[in-house]
Protein backbone atom coordinates (compact mmCIF):
# COMPACT_ATOMS: atom_id res chain seq x y z
CA UNK A 1 0.00 0.00 0.00
CA UNK A 2 1.27 3.45 -0.87
CA UNK A 3 2.40 5.70 1.90
CA UNK A 4 0.58 8.89 2.76
CA UNK A 5 1.35 11.42 -0.02
CA UNK A 6 2.00 14.16 2.53
CA UNK A 7 4.88 12.22 4.03
CA UNK A 8 8.14 11.73 2.16
CA UNK A 9 9.41 8.93 4.36
CA UNK A 10 8.41 5.36 5.20
CA UNK A 11 8.05 4.42 8.82
CA UNK A 12 6.71 1.55 10.87
CA UNK A 13 5.14 2.31 14.29
CA UNK A 14 6.47 -1.03 15.55
CA UNK A 15 10.04 -0.11 14.62
CA UNK A 16 11.06 1.31 17.99
CA UNK A 17 13.74 -1.20 18.85
CA UNK A 18 16.55 1.34 19.04
CA UNK A 19 14.84 4.74 19.12
CA UNK A 20 11.45 6.35 19.51
CA UNK A 21 10.77 8.49 16.40
CA UNK A 22 9.69 11.70 18.13
CA UNK A 23 10.61 13.67 14.99
CA UNK A 24 8.15 11.60 12.97
CA UNK A 25 5.47 12.04 15.62
CA UNK A 26 5.91 15.82 15.61
CA UNK A 27 5.51 15.98 11.85
CA UNK A 28 2.45 13.75 11.94
CA UNK A 29 0.83 15.97 14.56
CA UNK A 30 1.40 18.95 12.28
CA UNK A 31 0.57 17.48 8.89
CA UNK A 32 -1.61 14.41 9.28
CA UNK A 33 -2.63 13.60 12.88
CA UNK A 34 -4.73 10.64 11.72
CA UNK A 35 -2.76 8.80 9.06
CA UNK A 36 -2.07 5.45 7.49
CA UNK A 37 1.30 3.77 7.77
CA UNK A 38 3.04 1.89 4.98
CA UNK A 39 1.44 -1.42 5.99
CA UNK A 40 -2.08 0.02 6.03
CA UNK A 41 -2.45 0.50 9.78
CA UNK A 42 -3.84 3.71 11.21
CA UNK A 43 -1.88 5.96 13.57
CA UNK A 44 -3.37 8.55 15.93
CA UNK A 45 -0.77 11.19 16.77
CA UNK A 46 -2.72 13.77 18.83
CA UNK A 47 -3.99 13.35 22.35
CA UNK A 48 -7.58 14.49 21.78
CA UNK A 49 -7.99 11.92 18.99
CA UNK A 50 -6.45 9.19 21.11
CA UNK A 51 -8.73 9.87 24.09
CA UNK A 52 -11.80 10.06 21.86
CA UNK A 53 -10.97 6.72 20.25
CA UNK A 54 -10.22 5.16 23.63
CA UNK A 55 -13.79 5.88 24.69
CA UNK A 56 -15.20 3.86 21.77
CA UNK A 57 -14.51 0.46 23.29
CA UNK A 58 -17.13 -1.27 21.13
CA UNK A 59 -15.29 -0.14 17.99
CA UNK A 60 -11.59 -0.33 18.93
CA UNK A 61 -10.58 -3.50 20.78
CA UNK A 62 -7.15 -3.90 22.37
CA UNK A 63 -5.07 -6.63 20.80
CA UNK A 64 -1.41 -7.27 20.12
CA UNK A 65 -2.34 -10.30 17.98
CA UNK A 66 -1.44 -10.47 14.34
CA UNK A 67 -4.42 -10.39 11.94
CA UNK A 68 -6.09 -13.80 11.70
CA UNK A 69 -4.78 -15.14 15.02
CA UNK A 70 -7.67 -16.71 16.95
CA UNK A 71 -7.44 -17.07 20.73
CA UNK A 72 -9.85 -19.29 22.72
CA UNK A 73 -12.10 -17.15 24.96
CA UNK A 74 -10.68 -18.68 28.15
CA UNK A 75 -7.17 -17.69 27.09
CA UNK A 76 -7.90 -14.10 26.07
CA UNK A 77 -5.95 -11.50 28.01
CA UNK A 78 -8.26 -9.08 29.77
CA UNK A 79 -7.28 -6.32 27.36
CA UNK A 80 -8.69 -8.28 24.42
CA UNK A 81 -11.88 -9.68 25.99
CA UNK A 82 -14.88 -8.09 24.23
CA UNK A 83 -17.64 -6.23 26.01
CA UNK A 84 -19.70 -6.79 28.05
CA UNK A 85 -17.52 -9.51 29.59
CA UNK A 86 -14.48 -7.24 29.63
CA UNK A 87 -16.26 -4.86 31.97
CA UNK A 88 -17.34 -7.71 34.23
CA UNK A 89 -13.83 -9.14 34.55
CA UNK A 90 -12.37 -5.68 34.87
CA UNK A 91 -14.47 -4.99 37.97
CA UNK A 92 -12.76 -7.94 39.63
CA UNK A 93 -9.33 -6.63 38.68
CA UNK A 94 -10.20 -3.14 39.88
CA UNK A 95 -11.06 -4.58 43.27
CA UNK A 96 -7.47 -5.79 43.66
CA UNK A 97 -5.63 -2.62 42.69
CA UNK A 98 -8.10 0.15 43.56
CA UNK A 99 -6.52 3.13 45.30
CA UNK A 100 -8.37 2.53 48.57
CA UNK A 101 -6.87 -0.96 48.82
CA UNK A 102 -3.27 0.09 48.43
CA UNK A 103 -2.65 1.25 51.98
CA UNK A 104 -1.64 -2.23 53.02
CA UNK A 105 1.17 -2.37 50.44
CA UNK A 106 2.55 1.14 50.97
CA UNK A 107 4.56 0.24 54.08
CA UNK A 108 5.76 -2.97 52.40
CA UNK A 109 6.91 -1.00 49.35
CA UNK A 110 8.76 1.59 51.43
CA UNK A 111 10.48 -0.99 53.64
CA UNK A 112 11.52 -3.02 50.60
CA UNK A 113 12.86 0.06 48.80
CA UNK A 114 14.98 0.99 51.82
CA UNK A 115 16.39 -2.55 51.94
CA UNK A 116 17.26 -2.43 48.25
CA UNK A 117 19.00 0.92 48.60
CA UNK A 118 20.84 -0.35 51.71
CA UNK A 119 22.39 -3.11 49.62
CA UNK A 120 23.03 -0.88 46.62
CA UNK A 121 24.73 1.83 48.68
CA UNK A 122 26.91 -0.74 50.45
CA UNK A 123 27.92 -2.19 47.08
CA UNK A 124 28.84 1.27 45.80
CA UNK A 125 30.92 1.93 48.90
CA UNK A 126 32.81 -1.25 48.08
CA UNK A 127 33.78 0.21 44.74
CA UNK A 128 31.34 -1.74 42.56
CA UNK A 129 28.81 -0.41 40.10
CA UNK A 130 25.16 -1.17 40.85
CA UNK A 131 22.96 -2.25 37.96
CA UNK A 132 19.91 -0.31 39.10
CA UNK A 133 17.32 -1.96 36.84
CA UNK A 134 18.08 -5.45 38.10
CA UNK A 135 19.20 -4.73 41.66
CA UNK A 136 16.91 -1.89 42.76
CA UNK A 137 14.06 -1.43 40.30
CA UNK A 138 12.83 -4.87 39.30
CA UNK A 139 12.29 -6.27 42.82
CA UNK A 140 9.84 -3.49 43.70
CA UNK A 141 6.92 -4.03 41.28
CA UNK A 142 7.40 -7.79 41.10
CA UNK A 143 7.28 -8.11 44.89
CA UNK A 144 4.39 -5.67 45.33
CA UNK A 145 2.14 -7.42 42.82
CA UNK A 146 3.04 -10.70 44.52
CA UNK A 147 1.78 -9.38 47.85
CA UNK A 148 -1.47 -8.22 46.27
CA UNK A 149 -2.12 -11.48 44.40
CA UNK A 150 -0.91 -13.87 47.08
CA UNK A 151 2.25 -15.18 45.42
CA UNK A 152 5.47 -15.58 47.38
CA UNK A 153 7.41 -12.26 47.25
CA UNK A 154 10.70 -14.12 47.49
CA UNK A 155 9.93 -15.63 44.05
CA UNK A 156 9.83 -12.20 42.43
CA UNK A 157 12.85 -12.88 40.22
CA UNK A 158 11.07 -15.84 38.65
CA UNK A 159 8.12 -14.00 37.21
CA UNK A 160 10.24 -10.97 36.48
CA UNK A 161 12.23 -13.28 34.18
CA UNK A 162 9.09 -15.00 32.90
CA UNK A 163 7.40 -11.65 32.23
CA UNK A 164 10.33 -10.58 30.07
CA UNK A 165 10.18 -13.85 28.18
CA UNK A 166 6.48 -13.36 27.47
CA UNK A 167 6.58 -9.72 26.32
CA UNK A 168 9.79 -10.18 24.32
CA UNK A 169 8.64 -13.41 22.68
CA UNK A 170 6.15 -14.37 19.99
CA UNK A 171 3.22 -15.31 22.23
CA UNK A 172 1.63 -11.83 22.49
CA UNK A 173 1.41 -11.59 18.69
CA UNK A 174 0.84 -15.19 17.59
CA UNK A 175 -0.63 -16.96 20.66
CA UNK A 176 2.22 -19.42 20.41
CA UNK A 177 5.96 -19.60 20.86
CA UNK A 178 8.73 -21.90 19.72
CA UNK A 179 7.83 -24.28 22.53
CA UNK A 180 4.15 -24.66 21.77
CA UNK A 181 0.62 -23.31 21.35
CA UNK A 182 -1.13 -20.94 23.75
CA UNK A 183 0.20 -19.54 26.99
CA UNK A 184 0.74 -22.97 28.58
CA UNK A 185 2.58 -24.26 25.52
CA UNK A 186 4.73 -21.18 24.99
CA UNK A 187 5.55 -20.55 28.68
CA UNK A 188 4.97 -23.79 30.64
CA UNK A 189 7.00 -22.84 33.74
CA UNK A 190 5.06 -19.62 34.25
CA UNK A 191 1.68 -21.30 33.86
CA UNK A 192 2.69 -24.24 36.06
CA UNK A 193 3.60 -21.80 38.86
CA UNK A 194 0.23 -20.04 38.62
CA UNK A 195 -1.65 -23.33 38.31
CA UNK A 196 -0.02 -24.43 41.56
CA UNK A 197 -1.20 -21.21 43.27
CA UNK A 198 -4.75 -21.98 42.18
CA UNK A 199 -4.58 -25.67 43.15
CA UNK A 200 -3.20 -24.89 46.61
CA UNK A 201 -6.13 -22.59 47.40
CA UNK A 202 -8.72 -24.99 46.02
CA UNK A 203 -7.33 -27.76 48.22
CA UNK A 204 -7.15 -25.56 51.33
CA UNK A 205 -10.38 -25.43 53.40
CA UNK A 206 -9.22 -22.08 54.79
CA UNK A 207 -7.21 -20.40 52.01
CA UNK A 208 -5.43 -17.07 52.60
CA UNK A 209 -7.63 -14.00 52.07
CA UNK A 210 -5.71 -12.75 49.04
CA UNK A 211 -6.80 -11.74 45.56
CA UNK A 212 -6.30 -15.22 44.09
CA UNK A 213 -8.70 -16.64 46.66
CA UNK A 214 -11.16 -13.85 45.90
CA UNK A 215 -10.99 -14.75 42.21
CA UNK A 216 -11.79 -18.37 43.00
CA UNK A 217 -14.92 -17.33 44.86
CA UNK A 218 -16.14 -14.66 42.44
CA UNK A 219 -19.03 -15.32 40.06
CA UNK A 220 -19.80 -13.55 36.80
CA UNK A 221 -23.36 -14.01 35.53
CA UNK A 222 -23.74 -16.87 37.98
CA UNK A 223 -20.61 -18.67 36.84
CA UNK A 224 -17.20 -18.86 38.44
CA UNK A 225 -14.07 -18.41 36.39
CA UNK A 226 -12.60 -21.65 35.06
CA UNK A 227 -9.09 -22.67 36.07
CA UNK A 228 -7.81 -21.64 32.63
CA UNK A 229 -9.50 -18.22 32.91
CA UNK A 230 -8.01 -17.81 36.38
CA UNK A 231 -4.56 -18.73 35.12
CA UNK A 232 -4.77 -16.32 32.19
CA UNK A 233 -5.92 -13.46 34.40
CA UNK A 234 -3.26 -14.06 37.08
CA UNK A 235 -0.46 -14.28 34.50
CA UNK A 236 -1.71 -11.06 32.91
CA UNK A 237 -1.71 -9.32 36.30
CA UNK A 238 1.75 -10.60 37.24
CA UNK A 239 3.08 -9.27 33.93
CA UNK A 240 1.19 -5.97 33.76
CA UNK A 241 1.74 -5.33 37.47
CA UNK A 242 5.50 -5.22 37.04
CA UNK A 243 6.52 -4.68 33.42
CA UNK A 244 5.42 -1.08 32.85
CA UNK A 245 6.00 0.03 36.45
CA UNK A 246 9.55 -1.23 36.21
CA UNK A 247 10.15 1.10 33.27
CA UNK A 248 8.52 4.01 35.11
CA UNK A 249 10.83 3.59 38.10
CA UNK A 250 13.89 3.12 35.87
CA UNK A 251 13.01 6.28 33.95
CA UNK A 252 12.63 8.20 37.21
CA UNK A 253 16.05 7.11 38.44
CA UNK A 254 17.57 7.98 35.07
CA UNK A 255 16.00 11.45 35.33
CA UNK A 256 17.45 11.88 38.82
CA UNK A 257 20.87 10.95 37.50
CA UNK A 258 20.81 13.15 34.39
CA UNK A 259 18.61 16.20 35.10
CA UNK A 260 20.70 18.92 36.68
CA UNK A 261 19.31 20.14 40.00
CA UNK A 262 16.40 17.70 40.11
CA UNK A 263 17.66 15.79 43.15
CA UNK A 264 18.17 19.02 45.08
CA UNK A 265 14.80 20.45 44.04
CA UNK A 266 12.89 17.35 45.13
CA UNK A 267 14.77 17.22 48.41
CA UNK A 268 13.86 20.84 49.13
CA UNK A 269 10.33 20.46 47.75
CA UNK A 270 9.18 16.87 48.39
CA UNK A 271 5.65 18.01 47.59
CA UNK A 272 6.78 18.09 43.95
CA UNK A 273 7.64 14.38 43.88
CA UNK A 274 4.15 13.38 42.60
CA UNK A 275 4.58 15.97 39.83
CA UNK A 276 7.93 14.41 38.92
CA UNK A 277 6.25 11.02 38.60
CA UNK A 278 3.56 12.46 36.33
CA UNK A 279 6.07 14.37 34.21
CA UNK A 280 8.12 11.22 33.70
CA UNK A 281 4.97 9.35 32.72
CA UNK A 282 4.29 12.07 30.16
CA UNK A 283 7.73 12.77 28.75
CA UNK A 284 9.22 9.28 29.13
CA UNK A 285 6.04 7.39 28.19
CA UNK A 286 6.56 3.82 29.32
CA UNK A 287 4.00 2.74 26.72
CA UNK A 288 4.93 4.05 23.28
CA UNK A 289 1.90 2.75 21.40
CA UNK A 290 -1.34 1.02 22.30
CA UNK A 291 -2.57 -1.34 19.59
CA UNK A 292 -6.25 -1.67 18.71
CA UNK A 293 -8.25 -3.61 16.13
CA UNK A 294 -11.28 -2.11 14.40
CA UNK A 295 -14.22 -4.37 15.32
CA UNK A 296 -16.74 -2.95 12.87
CA UNK A 297 -16.67 -0.58 9.91
CA UNK A 298 -16.70 2.94 11.26
CA UNK A 299 -16.01 6.55 10.42
CA UNK A 300 -13.77 8.15 13.01
CA UNK A 301 -13.33 11.90 12.72
CA UNK A 302 -13.92 11.78 8.98
CA UNK A 303 -11.76 8.73 8.30
CA UNK A 304 -13.38 5.51 7.06
CA UNK A 305 -11.88 2.59 8.98
CA UNK A 306 -12.65 -1.00 8.03
CA UNK A 307 -13.26 -4.00 10.26
CA UNK A 308 -10.02 -5.83 10.96
CA UNK A 309 -7.73 -2.87 10.38
CA UNK A 310 -5.14 -2.12 13.02
CA UNK A 311 -4.98 1.22 14.82
CA UNK A 312 -1.99 2.48 16.78
CA UNK A 313 -2.82 4.88 19.58
CA UNK A 314 0.37 6.95 19.65
CA UNK A 315 0.75 7.49 23.40
CA UNK A 316 4.32 8.80 23.25
CA UNK A 317 3.26 11.22 20.52
CA UNK A 318 0.08 12.32 22.31
CA UNK A 319 2.06 13.07 25.46
CA UNK A 320 4.14 15.65 23.57
CA UNK A 321 1.19 17.29 21.82
CA UNK A 322 2.01 20.97 21.34
CA UNK A 323 -1.68 21.81 21.49
CA UNK A 324 -1.73 20.75 25.14
CA UNK A 325 1.80 21.18 26.50
CA UNK A 326 4.02 24.24 26.50
CA UNK A 327 7.62 23.24 25.71
CA UNK A 328 6.47 19.61 25.35
CA UNK A 329 9.99 18.17 25.07
CA UNK A 330 11.09 19.62 28.41
CA UNK A 331 10.90 17.96 31.83
CA UNK A 332 8.96 20.44 33.95
CA UNK A 333 7.53 20.19 37.45
CA UNK A 334 5.13 23.11 37.01
CA UNK A 335 2.64 21.63 34.55
CA UNK A 336 -0.81 23.06 35.39
CA UNK A 337 -2.51 19.67 35.02
CA UNK A 338 0.23 17.14 35.74
CA UNK A 339 -2.13 14.15 35.43
CA UNK A 340 -3.55 15.31 32.11
CA UNK A 341 -1.33 12.98 30.04
CA UNK A 342 -2.33 9.80 28.20
CA UNK A 343 0.29 7.49 29.70
CA UNK A 344 -2.38 5.16 31.11
CA UNK A 345 -4.63 5.35 28.05
CA UNK A 346 -8.12 6.71 28.51
CA UNK A 347 -11.81 5.97 28.49
CA UNK A 348 -13.42 2.98 30.22
CA UNK A 349 -10.34 0.83 29.61
CA UNK A 350 -7.84 3.17 31.25
CA UNK A 351 -5.11 1.16 32.96
CA UNK A 352 -6.53 -0.28 36.21
CA UNK A 353 -3.07 -0.32 37.77
CA UNK A 354 -2.49 3.42 37.45
CA UNK A 355 -2.84 4.11 41.18
CA UNK A 356 -0.48 1.27 42.06
CA UNK A 357 2.15 2.42 39.53
CA UNK A 358 1.98 5.98 40.84
CA UNK A 359 2.35 4.76 44.42
CA UNK A 360 5.43 2.68 43.63
CA UNK A 361 7.04 5.44 41.57
CA UNK A 362 6.39 8.00 44.29
CA UNK A 363 7.81 5.84 47.09
CA UNK A 364 10.97 4.89 45.20
CA UNK A 365 11.55 8.55 44.36
CA UNK A 366 10.93 9.62 47.98
CA UNK A 367 13.41 7.05 49.31
CA UNK A 368 16.00 7.87 46.64
CA UNK A 369 15.84 11.60 47.41
CA UNK A 370 16.01 10.89 51.15
CA UNK A 371 18.92 8.47 50.97
CA UNK A 372 21.08 9.67 48.08
CA UNK A 373 23.25 12.69 47.38
CA UNK A 374 23.97 11.59 43.82
CA UNK A 375 23.40 8.87 41.23
CA UNK A 376 26.50 8.76 39.02
CA UNK A 377 26.00 6.68 35.89
CA UNK A 378 28.89 4.53 34.68
CA UNK A 379 31.37 6.56 32.58
CA UNK A 380 30.48 6.27 28.91
CA UNK A 381 26.96 5.09 29.69
CA UNK A 382 24.72 5.02 26.63
CA UNK A 383 20.96 4.71 26.82
CA UNK A 384 19.72 1.39 25.46
CA UNK A 385 15.97 0.88 25.25
CA UNK A 386 14.30 -2.35 26.33
CA UNK A 387 13.74 -4.58 23.27
CA UNK A 388 9.93 -4.34 23.22
CA UNK A 389 8.28 -2.25 20.52
CA UNK A 390 5.58 -0.78 22.77
CA UNK A 391 7.73 -0.20 25.87
CA UNK A 392 10.12 2.58 26.83
CA UNK A 393 12.67 2.21 29.59
CA UNK A 394 16.42 1.64 29.94
CA UNK A 395 17.57 -1.94 29.57
CA UNK A 396 20.29 -1.23 32.14
CA UNK A 397 21.41 1.56 34.48
CA UNK A 398 24.90 0.86 35.85
CA UNK A 399 25.68 3.50 38.47
CA UNK A 400 27.48 4.46 41.63
CA UNK A 401 25.25 5.65 44.46
CA UNK A 402 26.55 8.36 46.76
CA UNK A 403 24.73 8.33 50.10
CA UNK A 404 23.83 11.51 51.94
Amino acid sequence: MATDPLLDFDWDPMDTGTRIPFDVYARLRRERPISKTKDGSWFLARQDDLIAAAKEVEVFRASMREPGVVVPPEEMLISEIPEPRHGQVRKIVNSAVAAHRLGRVEDFTRDLTHELFDRAIAKSRGGEFVELVQEVVMPVPTSVIAVLLGAAPEDHALWGKWSDEVVQGDYPRFNRGERGEGLAGAHPEFTAYVDAMIAERKANPDPPPDFTTRLLRTEIDGHRLSDVELRTLLVFLLISGNETTRHLISNLLHRLATTEGLMRTLRERPDLIPNAVEESLRLDSVVINLVRTVCTDTVFRGHAMREGERVFFGVASANRDEALYASPDEFRLDRPKPKGHAAFGGGPHVCPGASLARLEGRIVLEVAVERLAEIALEPGFRWEKVPVFWANGPARLPATLVAR
